[in-house]
């Protein structure tokens, strides 16, 4: 489905064209690079296309050339927003990258999801920006062994009698529900000092579960904190309906509640 790669800035593949204005020194560093050694150019098997247009016309698929094309994730969105099923039809011939915006300068990061449920086969990453968002990437690679790369779902490559493709945002019936029990905790003694949660007593533990996925699978749920308790017991249950199991992904995580 994707491939993660470091990026600590918009900068990454030195021949991934970018489309905006103020970031066309990329591509114009390419355009040089491919130039000045012509015998590398036979090592790029799908080179960036340089098209002139907004991102309607960026994101028409050419039938007789496989394109490359580079977007931050503020781009994407903007194509989300406007382009419909553009985004899917374009990466089911195509390569898409998206790359965090420039302006993370602390090396957070965004959505991964946004990019994965439109197909995008590149989705660049900040490695050392420590958070959620890296956790959720690296929870979809470990479904591979943690290889690097996740075959695409077949309903992502698929295209209907009517010449309609994959939906995101579209609500469909429920394929699947996902059933999930939150018994109990334990084993945090053995990485945390008894002081460090509360100088004066044990932790105050819940547990919150989010489904990540497509906007219609998109589900937060959290139990109840155990107040004192370094074994909480919780032993509650939580349903999460799903449209679009193949690309629904769960995270648990347990906190504190006195920990900001």
């Amino acid at each position: 489905m994707s491939l993660p790669s470091e990026s600590g800035s918009k900068k990454g593949n030195e021949f991934d064209m970018q489309i905006k204005p103020h970031e066309m020194d990329e591509a114009e560093a390419e355009e040089e690079d491919e130039s000045s050694i012509p015998k590398y150019v036979n090592l790029i098997a799908i080179h960036a296309m340089k098209r002139k247009g907004g991102l309607e016309n960026l994101l028409k698929d050419d039938s007789k050339r496989v394109a490359r094309l580079s977007l931050s994730e503020q781009r994407l969105e903007d194509a989300v927003r406007t382009l419909g099923t553009d985004i899917v039809r374009f990466t089911q011939r195509n390569l898409l990258r998206i790359y965090p915006r420039g302006s993370r300068i602390l090396s957070s990061n965004y959505n991964p999801f946004t990019a994965w449920i439109q197909g995008a086969q590149m989705v660049a990453f900040n490695m050392q920006g420590y958070g959620k968002y890296l956790w959720v990437m690296q929870g979809v690679f470990r479904a591979n062994g943690g290889c690097g790369y996740v075959k695409k779902p077949r309903l992502l490559l698929d295209v209907g009698p009517n010449d309609e493709v994959f939906d995101p945002n579209s609500i469909v019936q429920v394929k699947k529900t996902l059933k999930v029990k939150v018994y109990m905790g334990d084993g945090w003694h053995l990485h945390f000092r008894r002081t460090h949660f509360d100088l004066f007593s044990p932790p105050d533990f819940f547990t919150k579960l989010q489904i990540y996925g497509v906007p219609a699978d998109r589900k937060k749920a959290k139990t109840e904190p155990r107040e004192d308790q370094w074994v909480p017991v919780w032993n509650k249950e939580f349903e999460f309906p799903l449209t679009v199991p193949e690309l629904a992904q769960l995270r648990i995580e347990v906190r504190e509640c006195d920990m900001t």
